[in-house]
Parts: C-alpha cells; sequence; structure tokens
C-alpha cells in the first residue's frame, strides 16, 4: 500500500492523540472521538495486513512474500510524536518546575493509559508479535509513553526536579510549609519510569533508587546530622531523647509518600544520624538519671537505643554495673550504722571505750537480707517500668544483684573470703519461723536463695537451724506447713537431692512420735506405770541428717535413778520395732520438766524446765540441803565444764545458793551449793535450760564451715570421677571446665579443683597420663 494511507490514517488519528495526551486547553475526549480513533488504527491495520506483502516490521524492506501483521509505521510516527510534544510542554508563569512536572506528569499518566487502550490493537498483535520475535526495543504503548517522557522530560531535568523535592521536604521538615500531598506524584513517577525490558509487568526500581532513594538518604542523613548534634549541644540529652523520637515518627509518616524499598534504608539512615552516631552520649545520661529516679525519661531512652540491637549491650552493662554499686552502696551503708551502734554501746559512760581493739559487730539477719532485698526489688521495678521486662535487663539485673548479694562488706569483708550470705539466709530463715515477723516471708526467702552461689553451704546452715527448731518446743501444724512450703520451693528451685537430708529430718521427727505413742501404750499395759515417765516424747534422729547434733554430744552422765527403767523400756521398745539398729543417748540436747515443792505456802508448785544435767545435779537434793562440788560431781559424773554450764544458770536464777560465790569458785572441790527452801518468782513456769549454751557459737560456726567445705570437697570428687569415667581420658583444662560447668551447688575455685583431682590420684581413682597434661581413668 502506498503511504498515502498511512499518512491520512496520521493525520486523522494525531489531533485525538494530542487530546488524549493533553492540550493546552485541556480539552476532554468525548467517547466519539475514543471510538473513532480506535476504529481508524484498526482499519490501517487490518488492511495493511491482509493487502501488503511481507515486509521488515519497521523499515519496510523486502520480504518473503507471506502476509504479516502491520503496525510499526504507526508505532514510529507515534514515538517521533511524543518526543515533540514533551520537548514543547511549558511551564506557566510563576510556575516552578516542580510545580510544572507534577501538573503535566499526572495529565501526561492518564493519557498514557487512555492512548494504551486505544491503539490496544497495536498492542494485543504487532507489539506482541516483535517482542515474541525477541525485538526488546518495541514496547506496549503505554511504556512507550512513559519511556519518551523519562527520556525527553524525566532526565533532561532530573537536577532541578531533585533540587526543588528535596527543597520540599527540607521546608516541610524545618515547619516552614505543611505536608504537599501531591509531592507523592512526583516521587512515585520515578517508580513507574523503571522498566524491565524483557518484562514490561515486571516491576524495576533502578530508577527510583538511582535517582532519587541514594539523594533523599544523603540528604535526610545531611540533615539529622547537623540538627541532632546541635540540638543536643542546646537543649541535652534528655530533650533530644523526645525529639529524636519525634523526628524518627514524622519520617517515618512521610513513607506513606515514598516506595516501600526506602523503609529498611531510611530506618537504618535514621538510626544511624539519629541514634548510632549519638549513643556513647546517650548512654552517658543513664546514670544521672537513674540517680534522680527519672525512670520515664530511661523508658524513652530504651525505647529509642533498642532501634539499634548493637547499642543496647553496652548500656546493659551499665546499668548492671550501676545496680551492683548500689547493692554494695546498701551494705557498706548498713556496715558503717552497724559498726556506729556497736561503738556506741562499748563505750563507757565516762566516754572511754571499754578496749582499744576494733569494733566487732553483730549482722543482724533480718536487717541485711531485707537491705540487699530492697535495692533488688527497686531496680525490680525500674526493669518492669522502664525497660518493659525486657529479658536481657531481667539477667542484667539478676547477674547484678548475685554479684553483690554474694561478694560485699558484710558478706567478704576480706578478699577470698567465704561469702556469709548462705548463713545468714538460713538464720533469717530461722528467725522468720520461730518469730513469725509479719515482714519476713517465703517469697523474699527464696528470692535470695536464687541468687546465692553456694546453695550448699546454705542447705547446711539451714540443717543446723532446722534441728534446733525441731528439737525444740513441739511444733504446731502450722509450723509444719510453713516449713514444708520451704523446702517444697527449695526442692522446685534445685533437686530432690538438695532437700533429702531436710526431708529425711521431718521423717525422723514423725517416727518419733509414732513411737512415742507406742511407748504410753506399752506402759499403761505395765503392772506398776508410775515407775516410768509418762510424757515421754523421744527424738529418733539419723546420723546421717543429723550430723550436727551428734557433733560433741558425747558427754556422760549418770542418770537418775528414776530415768533408768524409763531408758531401758523405751530401748526394747525400739529394739523390738527395729532389730539390728543401735541407739546413742545424747544427754546434753534432753530437757526435762520438773515439779518443783518449793513455792510459798499456799502456792503451787512450780514447773521447772531443765537440762538432763541440771536435773542430776538438782536430783541429790532431795535428799540434803547442801551438796559440795566434789559429791555433785561424783553423783553426776559429769565432765567439769558440762557440770559447770549447766549450775551457772541454777544460781544466776538464785535456786542454788553458792558458797563461797563467784565464778573463779564455781567448780571448786569444797564450794558448795544450797538448794533454797522458798523460790521466788513472778512466774509458775522457769526455763533454766534457755540459760545454757550446749554449743559454743565460734565452734558452731567453724564446725559448720568444716562440714560445707567436705560437702564441697565430696562433690568435687564425685563430679571429676563422672566426668573421667565417661571420658578416660582427659586434658587438665578440660577436666577443669567441664567439673566447673557441671557443679551449680556452689563456685569451685581452680584450687578446689586441683586439690580434689591431687586425692583421687592418691585413692587411685585416676593417673596422670604419660604427656603430664591429662589424666586417665583408673576403672
Amino acid at each position: 500500500m502506498s503511504n498515502s494511507f498511512l499518512d491520512r490514517t496520521w493525520k486523522e488519528i494525531e489531533p485525538a492523540i494530542h487530546v488524549i495526551l493533553g492540550d493546552e486547553k485541556n480539552s476532554s475526549l468525548d467517547s466519539f472521538m475514543y471510538t473513532q480513533t480506535y476504529t481508524k488504527v484498526y482499519d490501517y491495520c487490518t488492511a495493511a495486513s491482509s493487502r501488503r506483502p511481507a515486509a521488515s516490521s519497521v523499515g519496510g524492506g523486502p520480504g518473503d512474500g507471506s502476509v504479516r501483521l502491520v503496525g510499526g509505521e504507526l508505532y514510529a510516527k507515534l514515538k517521533t510524536y511524543l518526543k515533540h510534544y514533551l520537548e514543547n510542554l511549558k511551564q506557566k508563569e510563576g510556575e516552578s518546575f516542580l510545580q510544572f512536572y507534577i501538573r503535566t506528569w499526572e495529565r501526561y499518566l492518564i493519557g498514557s493509559t487512555r492512548l494504551n487502550d486505544v491503539l490496544d490493537y497495536i498492542n494485543r498483535y504487532w507489539v506482541t508479535k516483535e517482542r515474541g520475535d525477541g525485538h526488546r526495543e518495541i514496547y506496549d504503548i503505554l511504556s512507550l509513553c512513559l519511556l519518551s517522557w523519562r527520556d525527553y522530560k524525566f532526565h533532561t531535568n532530573l537536577d532541578i526536579l531533585m533540587s526543588e523535592i528535596m527543597e520540599q521536604i527540607r521546608d516541610q521538615r524545618l515547619n516552614k510549609i505543611e505536608s504537599i500531598g501531591n509531592l507523592s506524584v512526583a516521587i512515585k513517577s520515578f517508580v513507574l519510569l523503571g522498566f524491565d525490558v524483557n518484562d514490561l509487568k515486571k516491576q524495576n526500581l533502578s530508577v527510583y533508587i538511582n535517582d532519587f532513594e541514594k539523594s533523599f538518604l544523603t540528604e535526610t542523613y545531611n540533615f539529622y546530622a547537623e540538627e541532632s548534634q546541635n540540638f543536643i549541644k542546646e537543649y541535652g540529652v534528655v530533650n533530644y531523647l523526645v525529639k529524636a523520637e519525634q523526628r524518627i515518627e514524622e519520617e517515618l509518616k512521610r513513607l506513606e509518600e515514598l516506595n516501600d524499598h526506602t523503609r529498611r534504608p531510611l530506618n537504618d539512615c535514621l538510626n544511624e544520624v539519629l541514634i548510632t552516631n549519638h549513643a556513647d552520649v546517650i548512654r552517658s545520661e543513664l546514670t544521672p538519671l537513674l540517680d534522680q529516679e527519672r525512670y520515664s525519661d530511661i523508658r524513652r531512652m530504651h525505647h529509642l537505643l533498642k532501634r539499634v540491637p548493637m547499642t543496647i549491650d553496652p548500656l546493659l552493662q551499665q546499668f548492671q554495673a550501676y545496680i551492683r554499686q548500689q547493692g554494695l552502696n546498701a551494705v557498706e551503708e548498713l556496715k558503717l550504722q552497724l559498726e556506729a551502734q556497736q561503738k556506741e554501746q562499748s563505750v563507757e559512760e565516762d566516754g572511754k571505750p571499754k578496749s582499744k581493739k576494733g569494733v566487732a559487730y553483730d549482722v543482724d539477719a533480718k536487717t541485711y537480707i531485707q537491705t540487699l532485698l530492697k535495692v533488688y526489688h527497686k531496680f525490680q521495678n525500674v526493669v518492669k517500668e522502664s525497660f518493659e521486662n525486657n529479658e536481657a535487663f531481667v539477667k542484667a539485673l539478676d547477674s547484678a544483684c548475685q554479684s553483690f548479694i554474694n561478694y560485699n562488706p558484710i558478706a567478704t569483708p576480706k578478699d577470698k573470703s567465704k561469702s556469709k550470705t548462705p548463713d545468714l539466709l538460713a538464720k533469717y530463715a530461722d528467725e522468720m519461723l520461730r518469730k513469725k515477723p509479719e515482714d519476713m516471708s517465703v517469697d523474699e526467702l527464696m528470692t535470695v536463695f536464687k541468687f546465692i552461689d553456694d546453695k550448699e553451704s546454705f542447705e547446711v546452715w539451714y540443717r543446723r537451724f532446722l534441728s534446733k527448731r525441731l528439737m525444740g518446743s513441739t511444733m504446731t501444724p502450722e509450723d509444719g506447713e510453713r516449713e514444708e512450703l520451704i523446702i517444697g520451693k527449695l526442692r522446685s528451685a534445685n533437686t530432690q537431692e538438695y532437700t533429702n537430708k531436710i526431708t529425711n529430718m521431718f521423717n525422723d521427727i514423725r517416727v518419733s512420735r509414732d513411737l512415742g505413742a507406742l511407748y504410753k501404750e506399752t506402759i499403761m499395759q505395765e503392772p506398776n506405770p508410775k515407775e516410768y515417765v509418762s510424757d515421754l516424747e523421744p527424738r529418733i534422729l539419723d546420723s546421717g541428717a543429723w550430723q550436727s547434733i551428734f557433733n560433741k554430744s558425747n558427754e556422760s552422765i549418770l542418770l537418775p535413778p528414776m530415768l533408768i527403767n524409763t531408758q531401758e523400756k523405751f530401748a526394747s521398745i525400739y529394739q523390738s520395732k527395729f532389730p539390728g539398729r543401735q541407739l546413742s543417748w545424747i544427754w546434753n540436747r534432753s530437757k526435762v520438766e520438773l515439779k518443783a515443792n518449793i513455792s510459798k505456802p499456799g502456792k503451787p508448785p512450780f514447773l521447772f524446765t531443765v537440762t538432763l544435767f541440771q536435773m542430776a545435779i538438782l536430783y541429790p537434793f532431795n535428799e540434803a540441803d547442801t551438796l559440795s562440788v566434789a559429791e555433785l560431781l561424783e553423783a553426776t559424773a559429769a565432765p567439769v565444764d558440762v557440770f559447770k554450764a549447766n549450775i551457772v544458770p541454777l544460781v544466776k536464777n538464785k535456786l542454788l545458793i553458792q558458797n563461797p560465790p563467784g565464778e573463779e569458785a564455781i567448780t571448786k572441790p569444797h564450794t558448795t551449793f544450797t538448794i533454797v527452801k522458798e523460790y521466788t518468782s513472778k512466774r509458775i513456769k522457769v526455763n533454766f535450760a534457755s540459760g545454757v549454751k550446749i554449743t559454743d557459737s565460734k565452734n558452731e560456726e567453724k564446725d559448720t564451715n568444716t562440714e560445707i567445705q567436705m560437702r564441697h570437697h565430696g562433690i568435687l570428687k564425685a563430679s571429676i570421677v563422672r566426668v573421667m569415667k565417661a571420658r578416660k581420658h582427659y586434658k587438665h583444662e578440660q577436666l577443669t571446665s567441664e567439673v566447673y560447668k557441671m557443679i551449680d551447688r556452689f563456685k569451685p575455685t581452680v584450687a578446689d579443683i586441683k586439690k580434689a583431682i591431687e586425692v583421687l590420684i592418691d585413692e587411685q581413682y585416676l593417673a596422670r597420663d604419660s604427656e603430664g597434661t591429662g589424666y586417665e581413668y583408673l576403672s
């Protein structure tokens, strides 16, 4: 066909194309013009395709004689027209380029979409055929329009376009202008102008990223780098925390105008310029804020810093160090108070000190433990309020508390000394269970317990105090429940094995009650039950669990005649029930209630609570009013020191009159004691046993520490053998490391482990290897 058909067709559709894309008058495209244009393009393409011999798709060269689809001529004319159309778009007077760009782009994009519909026939047949043949330089009409815009309007004016876009964003950041809603139109054009030549439907962000996003992020960084530095210098860190949050919120809101691809790099940019670059300065405010208890500001600090996880770890370390120091300060303050109180008590009335030696002070377990708890609870609330109970900060709190609870001026007054916190915690439990004060609780006990390193030491001390409670006055059901509650919690926090001995102690008391009941039933069947003590409350104790009771409990005594039948009867009952077992009598733990008819006439007899040794001392006074020390020692067969410890309360409470008086004469053979004929006391029940010290507190502490060391040593040896039995051969460093990790009841030192290894070598459980750097297990 002649070119006249092409020219005529183009001449007929060109005005419509101009209107579709947008003319100066902004004329609207009516449906008739739309239909007419579509029909003319359709007529041209179908007529040319059916009548014309084969030709090259665009150039019109000779072909192979077959009928082919056409449309290349119209495509070429449209391509030329678009270049001319775009180059002749002009700004209005007083219109910025950005305003011009947004206005024309919006209209052009609408027109391009409509033109794509009008020329749909070319798209569906000719363009599809060409791209199918591999001609990737051929695009659908909409893509052609956008590419033309990119080449003739976008790239040629990119510098001024970006300059005005960034100027608008900067003015908006400085609150010089309100948000420009249609600014997003210009930004979104960057997205639409990216193409994947192999797949036109696939979004390609190369134009958006290279021509907008990179510049936007650079400008954003530079703007906030300058602003943040000046703001901190002028208004300080605390106000900056508010400002930074505000800026981040504003920029994230701006993301609505940007492509989603920018979300992550913008976040990274904001985090770096607003947080990372100032992280050290921000963290430096943590200590002052904690000192001033400004927890809402700390919460804001944490909320800001947690956007950059790498900035949190130094904050954690700083927070942990602060808690530890506060704990040490609290204990140091308590120590100074105790020293001051003790010093005041040690000064005589004339103001002169009693001794030139250093002032010793007694630590009240309750005050000490509650001082530790006060610090813990304070910062537990800080973690909850300021750090949202973040797991990392909870661990930091626990680690700090573990440090100052185990090592502080009271628990470890000297370097490398054994921590006294387990001892004091056990004493706290003892006071709570004995006195039942309202401001002491099992939960507080367990809170501190979870932090102590040497749980083995606590368990030994707890058993010692428990043995005294169980051996004391009869427990009420309520007391038993409280004891059981603590044991249950200790078992939950450790293992069944940890509380085995404590549990066995309770079982012993239950068995003892059953034996006491059996004894009463038995003597009631005797011909003369009055020959026996009817209200016997025996304590049958296993030596393994009650080790502290058995230590230094071998004092001898001649039983008063009235108790011999009772002892023999109970022993026979026990042997018949548990044949093969042997009873060892612990006389210094026994107590007796005596009825004393030495009150004034008309008054009821006294009820004296005495130790068994005190009863042995008083029994001979039934036959004589005055006895000498020599006579009493012969009658009781008690050691002199035991005799002295038991008779002193009787003298001090004026039940016995000593002659000559004075402590230095109390054990001399010719010193005599006379029992009073009328005893005077405001109480009917008088406890003389409470004045007798069964064990010296210093010796008891020494014995307990010795037991603890033996327990530690035993656990270490067992752990080493367990590891070596599995490994057979192990290097020294590896063995030490594995054993250290295995033991959780206490923290062994390297020296402790080494000592245990040496003992196992001597006992031929282990042997050094040929290289001398490890050990072999000897089965």
